[in-house]
Order: C-alpha cells, then sequence, then structure tokens
C-alpha cells in the first residue's frame, strides 16, 4: 500500500474524494489540504472519527497548503484557486508549490479541465506522471446511458470516449459494445443520444471521486491498465502539447503509453474539431 496521498481542496470533490481513499485503505495516510486550514480539519477530522465506525484505519489530516510534504501521489481537487475564470494565475501558483514535493510522484487532475494538464506540461512536469481522471466517470455516464437504450446492465457495457471534455467528445464508431455485440446494431441511434447526455457538464463529486480513485490505483498496480483519462500528447493523434482525452496505459506510478486508435473519417473530423475547440458532429 502507498504510503500518503495529497488532496488538494476540501471542498466537496476533495471531501468526497478523501473519503473514499479512507474508507478502501488505499492509502494508510491522507492530506486534505486546503487554503482554508479549519474547513479542511474540521472535514478530515470527520473523516477519521469515521473510521472505527465503518472498519477502516487510514490516517487522515487537514491543514493548510503549508503541510505539503514529500509525497508518493497528489490530487488536484477543488481549492478555491481553481474555480473557472481563475485558471492562469491562482492555478499557476498552486502547480509551483506543488512541483517540489512531487518528485517522480503521479499528480491527478480530479475535476478540472484539459488546461490544467497543459499548464503542468509548461511548468516541466514530466508528462507521464500528470493525468485528468474525469473521462472515466464520463465514460461511466456514457455507459449507463447506453445500457438504458438496450435495457441492460452498465457492467455489461464497453464504450470509449475521446476528446475535450467535458462538451467536445467523440464516441469511436464500432467501440460501444455489449456483451461483445456492436449496440450500434441494437439500437442506431444509443450512441449518439449517449453521447449528447452525457456532454457539456462536468459529472459530480461523486462520480469524479470514483474516477480519481480508479486511476489511482490504476497508477499503483504494478500490473498496467487501460482507462480514457486526459493527458498532454506528445505525437499521438497528431497533436503535440495539447491535452485531449484518450485510452491510456497506466501502471507503475505514470502514464505508461498512449493508445492510438484507427478512427474513421467521421470520426477523425469530430476528433480534429474537438481539439480545434469546434463542436464537432
Amino acid at each position: 500500500m502507498p504510503q500518503t496521498i495529497a488532496v488538494i481542496g476540501s471542498g466537496e470533490l476533495g471531501a468526497t474524494l478523501a473519503r473514499r481513499l479512507a474508507a478502501g485503505e488505499v492509502f494508510r495516510r491522507i492530506l486534505l489540504l486546503d487554503p482554508d486550514a479549519a474547513k479542511a480539519q474540521g472535514k478530515a477530522l470527520d473523516i477519521l472519527q469515521s473510521g472505527p465506525v465503518e472498519g477502516f484505519d487510514s490516517l487522515v489530516e487537514g491543514g493548510p497548503l503549508e503541510r505539503l510534504g514529500e509525497v508518493d501521489a497528489v490530487v488536484l481537487a477543488d481549492p478555491p484557486a481553481l474555480e473557472p475564470g481563475r485558471l492562469p494565475s491562482e492555478a499557476g501558483e498552486i502547480l509551483d508549490r506543488l512541483r517540489p514535493s512531487l518528485g517522480r510522484a503521479p499528480l491527478v487532475i480530479a475535476g478540472g479541465p484539459p488546461a490544467l494538464v497543459e499548464l503542468a506540461a509548461s511548468k516541466g512536469f514530466a508528462r507521464d506522471r500528470v493525468v485528468g481522471s474525469a473521462p472515466v466517470a464520463i465514460a461511466a455516464a456514457v455507459r449507463r446511458q447506453l445500457a438504458l437504450a438496450v435495457d441492460g446492465r452498465p457492467r455489461d457495457v464497453a464504450a470509449i470516449v475521446i476528446g475535450r471534455p467535458p462538451g467536445r467528445l467523440v464516441l469511436p464508431r464500432g467501440t460501444a459494445l455489449i456483451g461483445g455485440v456492436p449496440i450500434d446494431r441494437l439500437a442506431p441511434a444509443a450512441a449518439r443520444t449517449a453521447l449528447a447526455r452525457a456532454s457539456g457538464r462536468w459529472p459530480g463529486p461523486v462520480a469524479l471521486a470514483a474516477a480519481a480513485v480508479r486511476v489511482l490505483r490504476a497508477l499503483a498496480s504494478a500490473d498496467p491498465s487501460i482507462l480514457p483519462v486526459t493527458v498532454s500528447l506528445s505525437g499521438e493523434y497528431g497533436y503535440r502539447g495539447m491535452a485531449l482525452a484518450v485510452p491510456a496505459r497506466l501502471g507503475h506510478g505514470r502514464l505508461l503509453g498512449v493508445i492510438e486508435l484507427d478512427l474513421d473519417p467521421v470520426d477523425r473530423i469530430a476528433f480534429d474539431n474537438a481539439a480545434a475547440g469546434r463542436a464537432s458532429r
């Protein structure tokens, strides 16, 4: 089990994530850090006191950002500095604070826009150590919608979502399956409808927290997993320095590689439009 993780931000997403990490005993020690130290300490104490009731022993501590020391992983959740419209300066200041403590540990961006991944890259963070986990939650929302369309179970549905979340997404043709059967054979309009319903807004804090935990578990594992995450591309799909949601292999504490899908011409145009910031069809 990894030793220490820092969750930056004690808002709804940060507190939910800290609780899930503690209850799952994913890390031995969880630091819940926020510019509002009293808020972080109160939420950390609440989670810590629930441990004997729910049967987990992870140590949860709250405090200011200055408490950040050497850690095994960092999650950027929802501190005030990352609210919409405040990205360029204050988010940069937080990333500057994180970099000395991070070393080679992974940085997971749980709820922020792809621009945060790009900002981290511009500040010298290694691209194989920074991933955005929100696409895991978005893909899950798409799978639920697809399952409803064919009267199936979400756990039986496989689907890949790529693009620029939350609003510029592509569900590549033929990648949505249930029981190995292409869903477009069962319900031709299901993929388009599911994508439309999941696009344009971020999932809620519980879904985003669950997605971040899944990505953290994948990163900590010695057995690589393939998950949809936001990464800074380095020539894949013809883009360099742009953060997009793509399927990637994660494990051993880092991004192991991006999987390039063979997109048909229609999906390729939609993906390029998403990358260019135009609405995809």
